[in-house]
């Protein structure tokens, strides 16, 4: 349909009830959902708002169903591989269950968060998928326990709040990968670890626990900084210099990981024979770097997947208790690690 400008115009329920030969009420109950519409009437009016390119207003039908089928993902660093690949799986397993996303980068800043969450409450999204800040966000997780929507915490945890939350093994995959490397023969290990801001700290205790079964004082470095691949290289680049240089780093994210593998072709330094790295997370990038890193995995996909099955079993049955799922990381041993020499 053109206006007289020659423009298209919006089609509303009045042209879509008149292109089905129907009442605007019919229409209405269709949108709604209303199960006293024959199935003809339906698939009558299915066809015209199709041919029409009719698109309801999912706001005005929340209001009236008390669902706008969106939910707000509020997730940090989304430039980031581990994240990025997390959001996909979110939006995806969201999308296959007809509900759609309103993803939210919000740079593990609370303001920031605060801001994201103002407007998914305005939005009046369904639910909302949360990877909070580690610190600051406990004020925005209190506004929307208190607008009871409902909420599911990514690898995060917060005293007091009894919501709904998905975590990961953390201390375990920093135990098994300090571990791995104790187990080539390496004694002088050096850690790289973003700021614990950002990183959970269960993290780096599963490597201190392993060291120190071993009796090893290796060296820590937590990093004022993201975990990004400059965060890895300027810390490999000071520690592969010095006269005592490492023989192994573990570093604590796969991006840092891939900026030690840099500091080193820069030195000339062989990877394994003359230093062995170790990432987290299994990003996808892993697998293709030279060469091939050794990784403890996270299931990202499987997590973005569980949040998504968490959140939609709450919607289903608000009353139901909040659940807990744990997902295992498990060591991959590629060509970037090998004995001690």
């Amino acid at each position: 349909m053109l206006t007289q400008e020659g423009r298209p115009t919006i089609p509303t329920i009045k042209d879509v009830a008149s292109e089905a030969q129907v009442s605007i009420a019919t229409v209405s109950r269709v949108l709604n959902g209303n199960r006293r519409v024959s199935p003809d009437l339906r698939t009558r009016v299915l066809a015209a708002m199709d041919r029409l390119g009719y698109q309801p207003n999912a706001i005005a039908q929340g209001l009236r169903r008390n669902a706008t089928r969106s939910v707000g993902v509020l997730i940090p660093r989304i430039h980031e591989p581990f994240f990025s690949t997390l959001a996909f799986a979110i939006e995806r397993t969201l999308f296959a269950s007809d509900y759609r996303g309103l993803l939210c980068s919000t740079e593990e800043q609370p303001g920031k968060e605060r801001a994201y969450v103002d407007m998914l409450l305005t939005q009046q999204v369904d639910a909302i998928i949360y990877f909070p800040s580690i610190t600051g966000s406990q004020p925005n997780l209190q506004r929307i326990v208190e607008r009871e929507i409902p909420v599911v915490l990514i690898e995060r945890s917060f005293a007091g709040f009894d919501v709904s939350r998905v975590l990961i093994s953390n201390f375990q995959g920093g135990y098994d990968g300090a571990q791995h490397l104790i187990g080539l023969g390496h004694t002088h290990i050096s850690v790289i670890c973003a700021n614990l801001e950002s990183m959970p700290v269960e993290r780096l205790s599963g490597v201190q626990q392993a060291l120190s079964e071993a009796r090893i004082d290796a060296d820590v470095r937590i990093m004022n900084r993201g975990s990004d691949f400059e965060t890895g290289y300027e810390a490999a680049l000071e520690m592969l210099q010095r006269p005592a240089r490492p023989t192994a780093i573990f570093a604590l994210a796969d991006s840092i990981a891939v900026g030690v593998l840099h500091a080193a072709a820069y030195l000339d330094l062989r990877v394994p024979d003359d230093l062995s790295v170790v990432g987290f997370d299994n990003i996808s990038l892993a697998a293709y770097v030279l060469p091939p890193l050794t990784t403890v995995a996270q299931p990202i996909y499987a997590i973005g997947e569980a949040a998504v099955r968490v959140l939609l079993r709450q919607l289903q049955n608000p009353d139901a208790a909040p659940e807990t799922v744990t997902l295992n990381t498990e060591l991959v041993v590629r060509q970037s690690t090998a004995p001690c020499r």
